[in-house]
């Protein structure tokens, strides 16, 4: 599959550092909880693939719920902390190193789809965005969680990235409104919104009073259904 490339600029090597590094194991994000919630006992065989998947810490958990979990990250080091994670909890999870501009899966192969903090490295979204539609079934739900725009974080982000301090590489943020419309420009339904929070700093207690609308959260998630 021949795909334009943008530069990458957030290259892997910047991410075999961080996760070969000492980043924090922190329990399961709240998209483990809308998974769950919204597919009850369909859950049990489902194809779930997470892009981008980190430490693992989602996708094992779903994995631990009873789905078929599938992770793509081209990060070596975080596919072997995946891979730990799995082992250490019993579970399968099959690892891919795939640009996730073009996976290596079939149309309609999945039921669910879903990113935490990953769409946002990418300047070219449709390309990003038009894929993972791809490769989720018709009905099926495809999952976005990003940094939401309105929030003090931003700020301090941008502040970080102008100063070349800023450890995820280049990234943006979106708002209720670029969740609105990706489903009209990607061919997806947008059938709810959550929104939270994870502060790691002194400052939670501050920071966490913004988390209680899709407005000013820190993170705000997509649900959507493949039109």
């Amino acid at each position: 599959m021949s795909v334009h490339r943008e530069e990458d600029r957030s290259p892997i090597a910047l991410w075999d550092t961080f996760w070969s590094g000492d980043a924090k194991d922190l329990p399961a994000s709240p998209v483990v909880r809308q998974i769950v919630r919204r597919l009850g006992p369909k859950l049990a065989g489902a194809r779930v693939l997470e892009i981008g998947a980190g430490t693992g810490r989602d996708i094992v958990a779903l994995a631990r719920a009873g789905a078929r979990a599938y992770a793509d990250d081209r990060s070596s080091a975080a596919r072997e902390k995946i891979a730990q994670r799995a082992a250490a909890e019993g579970v399968t999870v099959e690892l891919c190193d795939a640009d996730l501009r073009a996976l290596p899966y079939p149309d309609e192969f999945f039921d669910v789809v879903y990113s935490v903090g990953v769409v946002e490295h990418f300047t070219a979204v449709g390309d990003v965005l038009r894929e993972q539609r791809r490769i989720v079934r018709s009905g099926g739900m495809l999952i976005v969680d990003v940094p939401q725009t309105f929030n003090p974080w931003t700020l301090y982000k941008h502040l970080c990235m102008w100063r070349g301090r800023w450890a995820y590489g280049w990234e943006t943020q979106y708002s209720l409104f670029d969740l609105r419309r990706f489903a009209r420009e990607y061919g997806l339904r947008l059938k709810d919104v959550y929104w939270w929070g994870e502060h790691l700093t002194r400052l939670a207690p501050l920071l966490d009073v913004f988390d209680h609308t899709p407005l000013t959260a820190m993170c705000i998630g997509g649900v959507y259904e493949k039109a």
